[in-house]
């Protein structure tokens, strides 16, 4: 503002000189021009004066700082001045009237609310229902649907009776329709979490349960049932699904971990455990390097619509080198994995035999100071410290004559070998044989465990000869690794059929002819 005022005073001083000077061109020095020429100069001192005055002056004053001072007080003022001008300039609020509120009857207002915004939740409603005129009759009863679709899922605990009945179903259908299912699959084996879908029909009487009309579930992996009603009973229509059971393979080269590398590589977590239970059970996970590579045939199961079961371990190998350091098939109806080279060797032979795998010795046999009695005594067997819940193995073929708690040994088993041996196995944490039972060499009969007297998870081991007990580890039992021919055979069979599966040829294409499918599985069938 104060530049503008100065340079109008410049200006004004300008044109007043300029003035003099042509009056003194047509006139010559009058005393008229000398007065219009001393004024402009005047002027134009005032104009560089203001100009000069108002370029020092500081309006933006920092009031944080050299605070009291006559620069901080001029900038107060500044401060306060410009704020009272804005207020001077705000512009009014007038007063504006409205109307008043007009008063809302009932129907006015149910009329409002039923146009509002509001959630269903909330009691909102969808519109205003037309009132009735002389056209409408009234009904004495409000129509029932034709038919009712739902679904059902028979959870854990659950029965079919009792899952039918929550679900509306008759007492009369229930029992003809688990008559129906019988005849195909027993309703005890269906399994939890399977799916039904329900339609029932119209009521025949009102007040009873609708009748079922249709009932479809998946009984099987392989089988969809369907239970439609014929008449007054109820017919059962069989689909068969189309099921590719070639086993997956997967093969991969072991790291520092053996357990990430199989992960790695895409293996299920039930068949990696059942696989290092396999492994160091007869080769020791220790032995197991980097590099070697690891392979496991998987049962495995898939149907058409998609749906896919894994099963148990089938083979568990590891290769080093080039060349098989282990092959484990799973044989026999108690599901005992067996290394192939053994099968193979028509052979006897005398060995130490460790219950075992991997275990280290703790204390051996003879007198020791008990860890928890106090006192020395007869340690009449070795101890063998293993991780809880290790797999324990019969050391040779024999009979299960003692199952059950024997005091200081805890949970404890007998076996009796024939020709006056016996072996003992104590502080097990669970069985896995009972009394009677006959056993074969590497068979498991328990799981390590700390029962008894005991400071920590180990098996105590003892062999008896004509009821002494004498030393474990001077014991050699004889191990025959030989089978009959015909069992050799088929064990042959079996694992040149598990070996011929491609890694992941289970991941692909489902084939197209059932008859296929089904002969690719019985190539590999357990025996």
């Amino acid at each position: 503002m104060g530049q503008c005022i100065a340079a109008g005073f410049a200006d004004f001083g300008d044109q007043m000189a300029s003035m003099a000077h042509i009056e003194q061109q047509q006139v010559g020095e009058t005393p008229l021009a000398m007065l219009w020429a001393r004024l402009g100069a005047r002027l134009r001192d005032v104009a560089e004066s203001v100009t000069a005055r108002w370029c020092a002056f500081d309006f933006a004053t920092d009031l944080a700082e050299d605070i009291g001072t006559p620069p901080w007080c001029r900038g107060l003022a500044v401060m306060i001045g410009c704020g009272a001008l804005a207020l001077a300039c705000w512009p009014g609020i007038p007063v504006l009237d409205a109307p008043s509120p007009m008063r809302l009857d009932a129907t006015a207002r149910e009329l409002a609310r039923i146009q509002t915004v509001k959630p269903l939740a909330l009691g909102a409603d969808i519109g205003q229902r037309m009132g009735p005129t002389l056209h409408v009759t009234p009904m004495a009863f409000a129509p029932e649907r034709p038919t009712i679709e739902m679904t059902a899922t028979l959870v854990e605990g659950d029965s079919l009776t009792g899952m039918l009945g929550r679900a509306g179903v008759g007492n009369d259908d229930i029992v003809r329709v688990q008559v129906a299912i019988a005849g195909a699959v027993s309703p005890d084996d269906i399994a939890p979490g399977t799916r039904f879908d329900l339609t029932l029909g119209r009521h025949d009487v009102a007040g009873t349960p609708r009748p079922l009309d249709r009932l479809a579930f998946r009984a099987r992996f392989d089988l969809d049932l369907v239970v439609q009603r014929v008449g007054g009973g109820f017919a059962v229509v069989r689909h068969a699904l189309p099921v590719d059971a070639t086993p997956l393979r997967i093969r991969g080269v072991a790291g520092t971990s053996l357990y990430h590398s199989a992960r790695a590589a895409g293996a299920p977590m039930k068949a990696i455990q059942q696989f290092l239970a396999a492994i160091d059970a007869h080769l020791s996970l220790d032995d197991v390097r980097a590099g070697d590579t690891f392979d496991m045939v998987v049962a495995y199961k898939r149907a058409a619509g998609g749906e896919s079961e894994v099963g148990d371990l089938l083979y568990a190998g590891i290769e080093s080198s080039g060349h098989a350091k282990s092959q484990l098939l799973r044989w026999g109806g108690e599901g005992q994995f067996f290394d192939a080279s053994d099968m193979a060797e028509q052979r006897s032979s005398q060995a130490l035999i460790m219950p075992v795998a991997g275990a280290r010795i703790t204390s051996g046999f003879g007198m020791r100071f008990h860890p928890i009695l106090g006192f020395s005594r007869m340690h009449s067997g070795t101890d063998l410290a293993a991780p809880w819940g290790s797999p324990i193995y019969a050391v040779a073929d024999g009979v299960v004559v003692f199952v059950g708690p024997h005091g200081g040994h805890g949970n404890y088993v007998r076996l009796e070998h024939g020709g006056g041996t016996g072996t003992g196995y104590g502080h097990m944490s669970r069985f896995a044989v009972s009394s009677g039972m006959r056993v074969r060499a590497g068979q498991v009969i328990g799981y390590v465990g700390s029962t008894g007297l005991s400071t920590g998870p180990h098996l105590h081991y003892e062999v008896f000869r004509n009821g002494v007990s004498v030393d474990p580890m001077s014991m050699h039992f004889t191990v025959r690794n030989g089978v009959d021919k015909k069992e050799l055979a088929a064990f042959k069979a079996r694992l040149a059929g598990l070996m011929q599966v491609k890694p992941g040829a289970a991941l692909g294409p489902i084939g197209a002819a059932t008859g296929q499918i089904a002969s690719r599985a019985s190539a590999i069938a357990h025996p």
